[in-house]
């Protein structure tokens, strides 16, 4: 198992396993910076943000125009999936990946089948199967990594496509938006979102025999939806200042810690796809995570980093608290380019060298999607399938790398957010943290 230590689900948080050490401060040794890439690495990263989007825009089911979770075209797939795919496409449009009609296609053909799966205080089911959208996967869900980015893609899809000029797309989002009841979310005794929900109970499924389940840590992902819940002004801004930022120093490194919802470096970066966090604290610690991974790498001899959750080449999804020293994410190196874009291309070339990216040619018909979803570096064995939601976190970071923070700046310019960012920004994430 990989070093780091993380409390596991089930478990109470056991504040003595950690070191607290303070905010996070800038290290002495800062690494690159995009204007450190050459014109050839530079040009790496375009070729695998195309073959990224190629990934994204073909594993579409047909008949309901949403996303598969895997190249394996099962069944189920996710709200999760559903936000990100919506993101990816606007940001394709935006640079040139696609034309402005297949766009609007496919966010149509996405949002109104969206508008049928089952709800729950009008908020989608976060699992359903993909033709059917009928829900899956029980009655009792975690709900708020799902609305996250269910939310974020449609504040960057609305952005992305004004009503002006695409008059179908702007009152879709805003209806399923205006569906969603959250007077109930917010825990006033604790000041945190309640955890879970339950619709056989229709309740939220805040006790559970292991604790209390609230959504209460600052470096989760589900911090970008206590952003937009205070932006909204649905939660008072105390909110915020009571996420819980614990720090843990690992490698020299210090970082804030994610909590229950750890599973490495895709949930200190997810929210941060969205919202420009790269001045604040958040953005330290997400530098501070990676340059512990790279040193971690060192420590026990592997030449590649990147530790998130992923499915491994026996076909076993490595979720919270499973992950291996052995095996390694391409897509965390993808996500981790937006601050160490020079380290990151040199991570992802010996990935491929070790066989995490098929070698394909398209001029004889064969397909590029860019990295598999990990690679055993001890064995050299390579998942069998892409993970839909990890091929989107990359291309999104990619995006933000490669084309100056325009999914960032798509995030901002949402209506509903506006210009109360600069104040969030101001007031919620560089104060009190």
């Amino acid at each position: 198992m990989i070093s780091i230590p993380f409390p596991k689900r089930g478990m109470a948080f056991l504040i003595s396993t950690l070191l607290i050490v303070g905010v996070p401060q800038a290290s002495a040794t800062e690494l690159s910076t995009v204007d450190d890439l050459s014109p050839d690495e530079t040009v790496y990263l375009l070729n695998l943000y195309q073959d990224t989007w190629r990934f994204l825009s073909e594993y579409v089911e047909p008949q309901s125009g949403l996303p598969y979770d895997a190249s394996s075209r099962q069944p189920p797939t996710s709200v999760t999936n559903v936000g990100l795919y919506l993101a990816a496409t606007s940001i394709a449009y935006r640079t040139g990946l696609i034309s402005a009609s297949d766009a609007e296609g496919r966010v149509l053909r996405a949002l109104s089948s969206l508008e049928k799966v089952e709800t729950w205080r009008g908020i989608p089911r976060p699992w359903f199967v993909i033709r059917t959208l009928e829900p899956t996967f029980g009655s009792e869900f975690t709900y708020g990594p799902h609305l996250a980015s269910l939310i974020a893609g449609f504040l960057v899809t609305q952005s992305t496509f004004p009503e002006i000029a695409f008059p179908e797309i702007g009152p879709k989002i805003h209806e399923l938006i205006q569906r969603m009841d959250f007077k109930d979310f917010y825990d006033a005794r604790t000041g945190w979102l309640k955890g879970g929900y339950n619709v056989t109970t229709n309740n939220f499924a805040v006790y559970q025999p292991w604790g209390h389940w609230y959504y209460k840590y600052f470096a989760s992902e589900t911090r970008l939806l206590s952003f937009y819940l205070v932006a909204r002004g649905l939660v008072p801004k105390t909110h915020w200042f009571s996420l819980i930022r614990p720090v843990q120093e690992i490698e020299g490194e210090k970082f804030f810690v994610s909590g229950m919802e750890e599973g490495g470096l895709y949930v200190q970066y997810l929210s941060g796809l969205f919202i420009d966090e790269s001045k604040s604290a958040m953005g330290e610690s997400q530098r501070s995570y990676v340059r512990s991974q790279i040193k971690h790498a060192v420590t026990i001899g592997a030449p590649v980093w990147g530790w998130s959750s992923c499915l491994t080449p026996q076909g076993r999804y490595l979720a919270y608290g499973e992950l291996r020293d052995d095996i390694v994410a391409p897509y965390a190196s993808a996500m981790a380019a937006i601050y160490f874009p020079k380290e990151a291309v040199k991570n992802l070339l010996k990935m491929e060298e070790l066989g995490a990216r098929p070698s394909q040619d398209l001029s004889l018909g064969e397909v590029a999607y860019g990295f598999k979803d990990s690679l055993n570096w001890k064995t050299g064995d390579t998942a069998k399938h892409y993970l839909t939601p990890n091929q989107a976190m990359a291309f999104l970071s990619l995006a933000n790398l490669l084309h100056d923070g325009i999914v960032w700046q798509s995030f901002r310019e949402a209506p509903i957010i506006d210009r109360r960012i600069e104040i969030l920004n101001t007031e919620l994430e560089l104060v009190r943290t």
